[in-house]
C-alpha cells in the first residue's frame, strides 16, 4: 500500500531500508536522510521545506521541489513517463537520471557533480535557466531520444561531453582538452537557422546548426572540439568538411581543419585539427582536401576513367616530411604489390593499378594499404584502410 509521507522529524534511512510512497513532503526545519543504499519512491511528488541529505536512491514519478537545504552525493531519478518539473533551488545534485520520456521541464539552475544517466526524455532548460555539469561528470546514453534541450555550463579544464540539443535536433559536443584556469563556461546549440560560412579556405556555405561559446568565469583558452554532423547541413564530402569558428555571426570564419571524422553525412562527427577559443562554432566546407596536419586516401579509383585525376590512388597531404615516409599497398594474400618512399611520387602520380613485381594490371578488387609519416610539426601519422580498383 502506498502511503502520503509528511516528515515532521528527523528521520533516517538506512542502507537496508526502501520507503513506497504517494506523496513526499519535508517540513520546514525537518530533516529527511538516506544513507547509501537506501530507496525512496514515490508514485508523486517531493516537496523539500527542510533539510534533504541524500547518500541513496530517491525515484519519483511527479515533480521534484526542493525550496530549502539538499546535499549529498546520492541518485535523483525522475521516471515518469508524463513531463515532470524539477526546482531545485540552484543547489548541488550528485546524479541525476531522466527515464520514461517526456520532458523534464527545469526550473531553477542545477548542477550535477558526479553522473548523469539519460535513458529516455529530455531535459529543458529555458533562459534563464541552466544545467550545469562539473568537472569530471559522467554522461551516460544519451542519444537522439534523450539529451539536454539548450544551453548547458561545464565547469573546469580537461575533457568534457555535453549532450545538448535544440528542440528537434540532437547536436552534441565533445571538448577533449579545455584549456584555462577553472572556467565556468556555457554552449548553446542551434538548429534550423540560417548562418553564412565564409573565409580564407573555406567555400561559402549555409548551414543551419551552429554553437556558441561563452566563458562567464575564470579563464577559457579553448579547445579541440569535435561537432556532430547533420543531414540539415548536407555535407555530402566529409573529406573537405572541417571545424569553423568566429568572433561573430558577421566576421568571416576561421578554418580550424580536421583532424580526425568518423560516420557520414547522416550521423558523422568532425573533430577540429587546432583549438577553437572564438565564440562561434560550426562546420563548414573546404574544396583543398590537403589540409593541415591531415592526409587522405581514395577509397576507389580506376585506370579508365573519364577524369585524368580518378586513375590512380594518389595521396593528399599539405605537410608531411619525405623523410619517414611510406606508402604500401597489398593483395589479398598479404603480397606486396606497390610501396614507395617517395613523398612527391605518392602525391603527384600514386599508384595506377600495376603489380610492382610483374608490372601488369591487377584485376578489381579491394587492396588494403599501409601509410606512415611524419608532418613538419613532429607528429607521427599512421593510417590503414583499401582502396578499391576498377577495371
Amino acid at each position: 500500500m502506498l502511503l502520503r509521507c509528511i516528515f515532521w522529524g528527523g528521520i533516517f534511512l538506512s542502507s537496508s531500508y526502501s520507503l513506497l510512497a504517494q506523496s513526499v513532503y519535508v517540513s520546514s526545519n525537518q530533516l529527511l536522510s538516506l544513507t547509501e543504499n537506501a530507496v525512496l519512491y514515490t508514485s508523486g511528488s517531493v516537496v523539500n521545506e527542510g533539510i534533504l541529505l541524500n547518500e541513496g536512491n530517491i525515484q519519483l514519478n511527479g515533480d521534484w521541489n526542493s525550496q530549502q537545504s539538499y546535499s549529498g552525493d546520492g541518485w535523483l531519478r525522475l521516471t515518469g513517463s508524463s513531463d515532470q518539473t524539477v526546482h531545485h533551488n540552484n543547489q548541488v545534485l550528485g546524479s541525476f537520471e531522466i527515464s520514461g520520456g517526456g520532458s523534464k521541464t527545469v526550473n531553477g539552475n542545477i548542477t550535477i557533480n558526479d553522473t548523469l544517466n539519460l535513458v529516455s526524455g529530455l531535459i529543458v532548460a529555458t533562459a534563464p535557466n541552466k544545467v550545469q555539469l562539473n568537472q569530471g561528470v559522467r554522461v551516460e546514453n544519451a542519444s537522439d531520444n534523450s539529451y539536454i534541450q539548450g544551453a548547458v555550463r561545464f565547469r573546469g579544464t580537461g575533457y568534457h561531453y555535453l549532450p545538448i540539443g535544440t528542440n528537434n535536433t540532437f547536436l552534441p559536443v565533445i571538448l577533449e582538452d579545455v584549456a584555462g584556469i577553472d572556467p565556468l563556461t556555457e554552449v548553446t546549440p542551434f538548429s534550423n537557422q540560417q548562418l553564412e560560412v565564409a573565409g580564407e579556405r573555406l567555400e561559402n556555405k549555409v548551414v543551419s546548426n551552429y554553437w556558441t561559446v561563452f566563458n562567464l568565469d575564470g579563464s577559457y583558452e579553448g579547445s579541440v572540439v569535435t561537432l556532430p554532423v547533420t543531414t540539415d547541413d548536407d555535407f555530402v564530402d566529409l573529406i573537405g568538411t572541417v571545424v569553423v569558428e568566429s568572433e561573430s555571426f558577421d566576421d568571416p570564419f576561421n578554418n580550424l581543419g580536421q583532424r580526425d571524422r568518423e560516420g557520414d553525412r547522416s550521423g558523422g562527427l568532425i573533430t577540429s585539427e587546432a583549438m577553437a577559443s572564438r565564440p562561434v562554432v560550426a562546420l563548414g566546407f573546404t574544396s583543398e582536401y590537403v589540409l593541415e596536419n591531415s592526409v587522405e586516401v581514395p577509397s576507389a579509383f580506376s585506370p579508365i576513367a573519364s577524369n585524368p585525376t580518378d586513375r590512380s590512388a594518389r595521396i593528399y597531404s599539405a605537410n608531411l616530411r619525405a623523410d619517414g615516409f611510406s606508402f604500401t599497398i597489398f593483395n589479398r594474400w598479404g603480397q606486396v604489390v606497390y610501396q614507395t618512399n617517395n613523398l612527391q611520387g605518392a602525391l603527384n602520380s600514386g599508384w595506377s593499378g600495376l603489380d610492382a613485381n610483374t608490372n601488369q594490371p591487377l584485376p578489381s578488387g579491394i587492396y588494403p594499404y599501409v601509410l606512415r609519416g611524419i608532418y613538419d610539426t613532429g607528429r607521427a601519422v599512421e593510417k590503414t584502410g583499401s582502396i578499391t580498383l576498377f577495371r
